[in-house]
């Protein structure tokens, strides 16, 4: 008996070791607390880049202001993150957390003298300007096209990491903290930061990861030339994005869909049988009166905020009230308007695509523009999202996107694939060298998507030359993403994707549009039949009206 007891009492204490440190190593991989100030409101666009650079690394993040912070237990996060996108006193909170916190911080900006005694070891005296980036124990070297305001930084217990001008500290590092003296994390200084985060974050995993996509397929694009660029990927056997756009619609309003133009249709069929994988550009590509592939479907683009009306209705500004409630009355009626804009956009998009039999795995944005609201609505339909993105509500002008894919906090569990290396703009052979020098630039970084896009009406020989830059990544895989997990849902249809395979369910007719298809497919059989039938009984009739000799 007492041998039973010790035994049960043992196989107890090792279960809740178990347990224990289950739920620690659960605790310590990936949860991080990100604290950032801003000190006016259009600084949240410097707060969503670091959103996209930390949604490389992690999953589990909570991004909070510095003056907003809830009652938190430290323990749950294993990493921190201060960012000071704007100079503003911090608030006693955020100093004691970041000056109190176990594990290892990384603070970027401004603000970084209010944290004593924890960066007491970094001294910042003042500006000046870089235009070059070197690792120090990395091969990462960049050129700037211009010079880039930086903190100057002093401090003999500091590792420095990452070098302005081969001589000015700008990543450092002291007993797992770390400093960004960056003032902005745009491009190059996001790359620069991803490097940083890799040890940050404790990431071993080495890759670089090749996507082409063919840009603006819709209902009046050459059926034949893109034909012929497919059969040249496919006898490459190179996997690749196509962004389809449904609906043509020319500037006098007039429209064209995928069943008024049968060739394309085979075409895309076969394309998405011989690699390639259909995303949904949009289900028009324009929203005022401009031609399909110009216009901003998702943005109202002459007045650069969300779409908030219909098009023909004349546009209503804060002016045009007498007081900020029915202002914001106003604002709440777009919103919903908006809303049931981009939800129809997206229904009828992949219910006229998957009544083809094409299964559009992902979303673009047509020239990537779309509101913070947009990005949710997208969520609640798509798991992938292809390009660049919008940061703000505030203006279209600034898109961003890491160099590898990742899943912000503002895409609401989408992932994003990024297009990193550009496009080819016509009659530019700029454009292809300055692809080129992207392709090298991005080899140098440990993890890296080498990807761009191409529009097929330039021609084979253009979209060899993309292709040819695009192979200088010699140990980089093309992107298939019909290998990633992909998930596309509306109220009808749910298209799934995984290991290459892709599974659709929806009924036999998902819309209006698809029993119309149907309709017109069964006439094709049935009155070519009919007329055969009619034929057969007048021969008969006839042969037994014959008059006997």
């Amino acid at each position: 008996m007492y041998k039973r007891m010790m035994l049960c009492c043992l196989v107890l204490f090792i279960g809740i070791l178990f347990i224990s440190s289950t739920q620690v190593s659960a605790k310590k991989e990936d949860n991080v607390l990100v604290i950032y100030t801003i000190e006016e409101d259009s600084q949240i666009k410097e707060v969503r880049v670091l959103d996209t650079l930390i949604g490389q690394f992690a999953s589990d993040y909570q991004l909070v202001q510095d003056d907003k912070l809830p009652s938190l237990d430290l323990h749950n996060y294993s990493r921190l993150i201060y960012f000071g996108a704007g100079k503003n006193e911090i608030s006693a909170q955020a100093k004691e957390i970041i000056d109190q916190f176990e594990g290892s911080v990384f603070a970027i900006g401004h603000n970084l003298d209010q944290f004593n005694p924890r960066f007491a070891w970094v001294d910042i005296t003042g500006e000046t300007l870089v235009n070059q980036l070197t690792f120090t124990q990395e091969p990462i070297g960049q050129t700037l096209s211009e010079d880039h305001i930086v903190y100057q930084l002093e401090g003999e217990k500091a590792q420095v990491l990452l070098k302005g001008n081969d001589k000015v500290p700008l990543i450092v590092k002291n007993n797992g903290d770390y400093y960004f003296a960056a003032q902005s994390l745009f491009s190059p200084f996001g790359e620069a930061l991803t490097e940083a985060f890799r040890a940050f974050f404790d990431e071993k995993k080495e890759a670089h990861i090749r996507y082409l996509r063919l840009e603006d397929i819709h209902p009046m694009i050459d059926a034949d030339l893109l034909r012929e660029q497919a059969e040249y990927l496919q006898a490459k056997d190179i996997p690749y994005l196509v962004a389809v756009i449904p609906v043509y619609t020319n500037e006098a309003g007039q429209t064209k869909h995928l069943s008024d133009s049968p060739k394309l249709v085979k075409t895309l069929k076969y394309m998405q049988d011989n690699g390639a994988s259909m995303i949904l550009h949009g289900y028009k590509h324009q929203y005022r009166r401009s031609e399909t592939g110009e216009g901003f479907e998702f943005w109202d683009v002459e007045n650069d905020r969300p779409i908030y009306q219909k098009a023909t209705e004349e546009p209503k500004f804060r002016d045009d009230f007498t007081s900020e409630e029915a202002y914001q009355s106003f604002i709440a009626q777009g919103e919903a308007y908006e809303r049931r804009y981009i939800e129809d956009a997206i229904n009828r998009g992949v219910e006229e695509l998957t009544a083809h039999g094409l299964y559009p795995l992902a979303m673009e944005a047509p020239h990537y523009t779309m509101s913070q609201q947009g990005y949710e609505i997208l969520s609640e339909h798509f798991t992938s999202y292809v390009g660049r993105l919008q940061l703000t509500d505030f203006t279209w002008e600034r898109d961003y996107a890491p160099i590898f894919e990742s899943t912000p906090a503002f895409l609401h569990g989408m992932t994003v694939y990024p297009e990193t290396a550009g496009f080819i703009e016509q009659e530019n052979k700029q454009s292809f060298v300055d692809m080129q020098h992207k392709v090298q630039e991005l080899q140098k970084y440990k993890q890296a998507y080498i990807s761009a896009f191409y529009h097929p009406y330039l021609g084979l020989e253009g979209l060899k030359k993309v292709v040819k830059n695009l192979e200088q990544a010699s140990d980089a895989a093309w992107l298939d993403l019909k290998k990633k997990d992909n998930l596309v849902q509306t109220e009808l249809i749910t298209i799934a994707s995984k290991d290459g395979e892709i599974e659709v369910t929806k009924p036999f007719a998902a819309s209006d549009y698809e029993k119309n298809i149907k309709l017109k497919q069964s006439l094709y059989v049935i009155i070519p039949g009919l007329i055969f039938f009619i034929v057969v009984i007048l021969l008969l009739v006839s042969k037994f009206r014959r008059p006997r000799s």
